[in-house]
């Protein structure tokens, strides 16, 4: 038990430093909306997918991929339920409709590419990949297609219809560089040691650079203006234990084990997803509210993991 806790300490305590680092190199001015948005594209259009190829081609198998469907249910059921419960609980809290909206994305879907890849690579290892990008897959698809559908309705602005939505979700070069991946390992194609090698280089470089994007969001929310009122009590109540526990009753029902189990419950224990503030700033939700979630979420999981960490 003492050496899961150090192990887990020390792992968030990297991912601590490194989003320290992103936060005082905004402070000094370092990180400009040029730079943010280089990396931003870099991160998301080019060094994500080359990652997700690489990493999915050195540690799936076809064996692996074949029993992958429990890995893609479990996260939906669970993030269907959550979003469920959170609208119950956004009527008792009697939010306004944008804010009802918004606070559902915040409560159902984590931050599983930021925050969540580089935790799960402090805490098991570059074999956490495939489950990692099997959860991310699923993640990212009911943020677009359930969550910011709700918050584009709500505000009035919903003028995509389904297909434009999941035309839009398959475009996304992250989830691109996973069908690529699957792709590769179902027609086992061998990819040139010169290839993988090369995408090892980009590989190693997106989880610094993300959590540099991480800390450059908490100094744009910036600490003083947080405050952990009603609203923001109930998303981290969701985050840190609603869906983990779902998660973990899920696994348990699924006969899911093993690292598979551990990333999937660490996946559900992430932040709130970054883009609850995007898509609030579009389309008219509560940005506040969002950026506010996100940044206590953000800190609060250093707290979060280890103790969950213990209990696995």
């Amino acid at each position: 038990m003492i050496e899961t806790l150090l192990h887990s300490l020390n792992a968030v305590g990297v991912i601590l430093v490194l989003t320290a680092c992103g936060y005082v190199c905004a402070a000094l001015g370092w990180i400009t909306p040029e730079v943010k948005s280089f990396l931003s594209k870099y991160i998301m259009r080019f060094a994500v997918p080359v990652m997700v190829v690489y990493s999915l081609r050195s540690n799936l198998t076809l064996e692996l991929l074949e029993s992958f469907w429990r890995m893609l249910l479990i996260p939906l059921i669970c993030s269907s339920a959550l979003y469920m419960l959170a609208g119950l609980v956004a009527k008792s809290l009697r939010l306004e409709p944008k804010q009802n909206s918004v606070f559902k994305l915040m409560c159902s879907v984590s931050n599983a590419m930021f925050i969540g890849y580089s935790m799960c690579m402090e805490l098991f290892g570059e074999a956490c990949t495939p489950y990692v990008m099997t959860y991310y897959l699923v993640n990212t698809a009911f943020a677009q297609l359930v969550g910011v559908a709700g918050i584009r309705r709500a505000s009035g602005a919903d003028g995509h219809s389904h297909k434009d939505a999941i035309l839009a979700f398959f475009k996304t070069p992250s989830i691109l560089g996973v069908l690529v991946g699957v792709l590769i390992i179902v027609a086992d194609i061998r990819l040139p040691t010169l290839a993988m090698s090369c995408m090892k280089y980009v590989n190693n470089t997106v989880t610094p650079l993300a959590l540099l994007m991480a800390g450059n969001t908490i100094h744009e929310i910036g600490l003083k203006s947080l405050r952990l009122d009603r609203v923001q009590l109930s998303v981290m109540a969701f985050r840190f234990l609603i869906a983990p526990g779902l998660c973990l009753l899920l696994c348990a029902v699924f006969g899911v084990t093993g690292l598979a189990r551990d990333v999937l419950v660490v996946q559900t224990a992430m932040p709130v997803l970054t883009q609850a503030v995007v898509a609030s700033t579009e389309y008219g939700g509560d940005e506040r509210m969002a950026a506010q979630g996100v940044a206590i979420s953000t800190l609060a999981c250093f707290v979060v993991i280890p103790a969950l960490m213990l209990m696995l």
